[in-house]
């Protein structure tokens, strides 16, 4: 069920036949993981987080950069050196509080993706390099 402010805050959306009341309540229960939170990763934070997504998960082991910031949306100077994952979350919670959000400072490994995968809805690789990718891609395989 959406609350009164849920309501206020998707109307847009809601008002989208395709989308209506109880697409938005699935949006809401939807469980997202997202490997990456730079180029990629950081609009699709922003975007999911806006659109009701009610939970995220997201895995990156890099840091901010300056030279990151013309680029990856969801970071900003003040946040230069910190983890990419904990900064897209303070971008995404500041958008929007609701969703739940798991910010992990680590690489999608095997072992992160067979815990991670298997909960997941959906799963967006918006990493940066072949070995992730293919990780992810075969864990979504083996978890159908």
């Amino acid at each position: 069920m959406l609350t009164g402010e849920e309501l206020d805050r998707y109307g847009r959306q809601i008002m989208i036949p395709q989308i209506g009341e109880k697409g938005q309540e699935k949006l809401k229960k939807a469980k997202v993981f997202i490997a990456g939170a730079g180029g990629l990763g950081s609009p699709v934070l922003i975007y999911l987080t806006a659109a009701g997504i009610g939970h995220l998960r997201v895995a990156d082991h890099d840091t901010v950069d300056l030279t990151n910031l013309q680029r990856q949306i969801a970071h900003d100077r003040s946040r230069v050196g910190l983890p990419k994952a904990e900064s897209a979350a303070h971008a995404v919670r500041a958008i929007n509080p609701d969703p739940q959000l798991r910010a992990l400072v680590r690489r999608a490994d095997q072992a992160l993706l067979d815990e991670l995968v298997p909960a997941a809805d959906v799963v967006l690789d918006c990493c940066d390099n072949f070995r992730t990718r293919h990780l992810v891609n075969t864990a979504c395989v083996r978890h159908g």
